[in-house]
């Protein structure tokens, strides 16, 4: 029985998620390329027929000989021997002689510092990717931000009525988490982009050769295309996984922004308030004929509250590491995984939102007339005493639309059509007040 076998019975049968694969695979190829540089221990074809095997699984021709599920105890062990056996059954198969998978597949090397590098690999092209995902996100909101720059709206404290706003400042305010996400995912890449390969078992590099450990990384960098560097302590790369725990708590702040983002518009669209309107996506009812839902916002939160929970699992793996080596990798692999499809598909469908999301302008203006916001954008002017006169002559006989509040307080001001809309001017209701001269 080989040994991907007995992982088989011990820990269930399940496709090894493509991915994870691949990235393996450029490890073996780099360690192979460095193996015979610095002894030539293959046969030009014989390497060439080893190449062509890993190019192969690399890309995906062999994926159904990876049985694996990255649930696993011996800290992906396993899935290192599936892929050196895999390796060295197909080459045996071309090359005329057979090929031990561990003398010659995995010479120089130990899962524990081959592993935690396909990790590495896995880890920096998802952070990578997210981050695009989360730019195009900020600039989208950017973009809503300067295209409604001039509709007035009214800001809310604890869901009551404050002050007037923009629509502009309101995606203004939104699109500022997202890029300090943005910037945190960026700096991120730095601590993420270290590597064990060389170290071996517990990162002494123990039965490695200098020159084998200086070339696997140059050959690793090559093919990955990646600013991958080996670590300074490849014991500590080893033994922890602080920085996937770190790497998390990015994503979990990601998250909270969506959620907390998404529920700002499930207040905003919803039927009492519909200043914003959700596109009507699919049938929100199999009864209600007229029912719409918030499909996207709901799906975004739900997205939102699985990366979390993904996140803090992490915490959890890397904490649980004892003595030279944290054996719960694996699992913290899938929760990684999970994570970059769940975080994915939430900023695609924001990005998508953005693009169907309806600004209801004269709601939000019939809204902003009625409403003690716009009473309290006075209080410069009349003073604090002199507006609650105003508001209790507003509350007596609400404005039901904006001309009929500028009606309203000209009554009750004294002052002309011109000056009261000079008043309730956007620029005059959302920005600092003019100074009387020029500050020295």
């Amino acid at each position: 029985m080989t040994e991907t076998e007995k992982a088989a019975t011990n820990f269930g049968r399940s496709q090894t998620p493509r991915e994870v694969i691949c990235a393996y695979a450029f490890v073996k190829e780099a360690a192979l390329r460095a193996v015979q540089e610095v002894e030539t221990r293959f046969t030009l074809p014989e390497f060439d027929v080893l190449l062509t095997v890993l190019t192969e699984i690399r890309d995906g021709l062999h994926d159904e000989l990876f049985i694996l599920p990255l649930e696993q105890g011996g800290a992906g062990t396993s899935l290192n021997m599936n892929l050196n056996e895999v390796a060295a059954k197909l080459a045996s198969q071309r090359a005329g002689r057979v090929f031990h998978p561990l003398d010659d597949l995995n010479r120089y090397q130990s899962t524990n510092d081959t592993f935690s590098t396909a990790v590495t690999i896995l880890a920096y092209q998802d952070l990578v990717h997210l981050e695009k995902k989360v730019i195009a996100w900020q600039e989208k909101l950017v973009s809503r931000e300067q295209q409604y720059a001039h509709i007035l709206a009214p800001a809310r404290t604890e869901y009551q009525d404050a002050l007037p706003i923009t629509v502009g400042q309101m995606f203004g305010s939104w699109a500022g988490p997202v890029e300090r996400d943005r910037w945190r995912l960026a700096k991120l890449k730095e601590r993420i982009r270290s590597i064990a390969l060389g170290g071996t078992a517990v990162g002494t590099g123990f039965g490695a050769p200098v020159r084998y450990v200086f070339a696997a990384e140059k050959h690793l960098r090559r093919l990955t295309g990646l600013p991958l560097a080996r670590s300074q302590n490849l014991s500590d790369e080893i033994a922890h996984l602080d920085k996937y725990a770190e790497l998390a708590g990015g994503y979990r702040l990601v998250a909270e922004n969506l959620f907390r983002w998404a529920g700002d518009l499930l207040f905003l669209t919803s039927s009492p308030v519909g200043e914003f309107r959700h596109p009507n996506l699919q049938a929100g009812s199999s009864l209600m004929a007229a029912k719409t839902n918030p499909v996207l916002l709901e799906f975004i939160q739900g997205l939102a509250v699985e990366v979390q929970g993904e996140c803090f699992k992490i915490s959890l793996g890397s904490q649980s590491g004892r003595l030279a080596l944290n054996a719960f990798l694996p699992f913290v692999l899938k929760n990684l995984l999970t994570i970059h499809s769940a975080l994915s598909r939430a900023l695609d469908a924001a990005v998508t939102l953005l693009d169907l999301l309806e600004v209801r302008e004269n709601v939000l203006l019939d809204h902003l007339a009625h409403s003690a916001a716009l009473a309290n954008a006075l209080v410069p002017l009349l003073g604090y005493d002199r507006v609650k006169t105003v508001l209790a002559a507003w509350e007596a006989s609400p404005p039901t639309s904006w001309s009929s509040a500028e009606a309203l307080l000209a009554q009750e001001l004294g002052l002309s059509g011109a000056e009261v809309a000079a008043l309730l001017d956007t620029q005059s209701l959302t920005t600092y007040l003019a100074p009387v001269k020029e500050p020295l």
